[in-house]
């Protein structure tokens, strides 16, 4: 539209502040409200710059990840900009550098805070806008001398935060029409940098609050690999006090219920001379002979499915029919004691070698019911409880040295398996007269060994029939 004479300006308001006038409206000689062209070019210029701008901003305020961030950042300014190249560099103030992983056409490169076009930006805040690159002394020509580019024009503005701190600074180059960068380059770029030192800085937070996270996560994972194992440390203490099942329900309902087996075989095994042999020994040798019997015991239990009861003093008492209740019980206390009483012969026998004395070893053995299970609040232990056991020890204090002593309910069990000796009817304190034998042997048919220690085949089979 051309412009008459009598052409006259309007204002006219778009918003509520009185500065928010709409440019260029006038009246016509007809009264009509018209843009002067230059001004409607110029608003449909600013449009498309919005526009672009709201698409960027969309595109790199959406990436956290701070590399990829900053490729994006260098691949959108460059056709922003109209530009061959460009480069992002960011301020180090540990080391007082600018540093740049994203420069086109070069690799990463590190300069003293100051040094070249970019540098002096950083520092200083100023924007740059140079027609002629190699006639600007502040241009270090390193890096075109390097890689045989030619930088002609620069436009380098700041990047600063949100909070005004200057963070790196954006360099393009070389306008690919030939022409220098503009003032609306200028417009332009700075808005640009005003978005990308906003995503720059949450993509930093962002970072931080990974590597935050990463190092919980490894807090997290450490901390539950500790409880696991302080846990499987607590179970395995637990289970090495408490049968599996008695501390299983030990820790899920904090109290244990006792348990009645009509057949468990108690073993109970005593010292002769121990108080005669501990006198010469010093505590910590006592401890330690004492020791190396009972782990030994705690192996052979544990091969025959005995369950250790506990010690006292130098006495051990083990069971077997419990937890689990079976029938092979008498059996499995029986090839125990062969086991436990061969032992204790052949340690004696290596004493006798050294010139040292050794104890000497009685066995008692009984079968019948008892009641198991935990009591007390503190120091928990898995006892039992019956006239059953009381036998039990009889037949250990009225055994013979270096023999197994059974009772006659016991020996009605086993009586199959084993060469014994009746001993008639013995009195036991408490309990009158009782019925004992002395077991020596597996039988010679369902041995493997010529000490009748070991079960052959018929043995197991026999043993499978209980």
């Amino acid at each position: 539209m051309n412009e008459s004479n009598t052409d006259k300006p309007l204002e006219i308001y778009y918003g509520k502040r009185k500065t928010d006038i709409l440019p260029g409206v006038i009246v016509d000689d007809m009264g009509r409200r018209c843009v002067k062209a230059a001004h409607y070019a110029s608003m449909n210029i600013q449009i498309r710059k919005l526009s672009m701008l709201m698409d960027i901003a969309r595109s790199i305020m959406a990436e956290m990840d701070l590399t990829t961030l900053l490729q994006l950042v260098m691949k959108t300014v460059t056709q922003v900009m109209n530009a061959d190249r460009s480069s992002l560099f960011l301020v180090d103030r540990d080391t007082g550098e600018i540093w740049s992983k994203v420069a086109q056409g070069v690799s990463e490169i590190r300069l003293p805070m100051g040094t070249g076009i970019a540098g002096h930006v950083a520092q200083t805040g100023e924007t740059v806008n140079i027609p002629d690159a190699y006639l600007d002394p502040r241009f270090n020509r390193d890096s075109d001398e390097r890689t045989g580019y030619r930088t002609q024009t620069i436009l380098c503005m700041a990047i600063t935060n949100p909070r005004g701190e200057i963070i790196g600074s954006i360099q393009v180059l070389n306008k690919l029409d030939g022409t220098s960068f503009s003032a609306d380059d200028e417009e332009l770029l700075g808005a640009f940098c005003s978005l990308a030192g906003i995503s720059i800085e949450n993509a930093w937070a962002y970072e931080e609050l990974e590597k935050e996270r990463a190092s919980l996560e490894v807090k997290v994972r450490e901390r539950t690999r500790d409880l696991q194992i302080a846990k499987q440390k607590s179970d395995d203490l637990l289970r090495n006090i408490l049968p599996d099942e008695t501390a299983e329900e030990l820790k899920s309902r904090g109290v244990t219920t006792p348990h009645y087996y009509e057949r468990v075989t108690v073993l109970f095994t005593d010292f002769k001379g121990f108080t005669h042999v501990a006198e010469k020994l010093n505590p910590a040798d006592l401890v330690k002979e004492l020791d190396l019997c009972f782990y030994y015991f705690d192996e052979v239990s544990e091969r025959n499915k005995l369950e250790k009861i506990k010690t006292i003093g130098d006495s051990y008492m083990c069971a077997g029919g419990l937890p689990a209740a079976n029938r092979t019980n008498p059996v499995d206390a029986i090839l125990a004691a062969l086991e436990i009483r061969n032992f204790i012969e052949q340690t004696r026998a290596i004493k006798r070698t050294l010139g040292e004395k050794f104890w000497e070893l009685r066995i008692g053995i009984h079968t019948g019911p008892v009641i198991a299970g935990v009591v007390g609040k503190k120091k928990f232990a898995y006892d039992i409880w019956s006239d059953t056991v009381n036998t039990a020890s009889r037949m250990e204090s009225s055994g013979v040295v270096g023999e197994i002593n059974i009772s006659g309910a016991t020996y009605e069990l086993v009586k199959d398996f084993f060469v014994w000796d009746y001993r008639g009817k013995i009195p036991a304190k408490h309990k009158g007269d009782i019925d004992m034998y002395l077991v020596t042997r597996i039988r010679p048919e369902l041995s493997a060994d010529a000490e009748g220690c070991v079960p052959n085949d018929r043995f197991r089979e026999l043993y499978a029939m209980l």
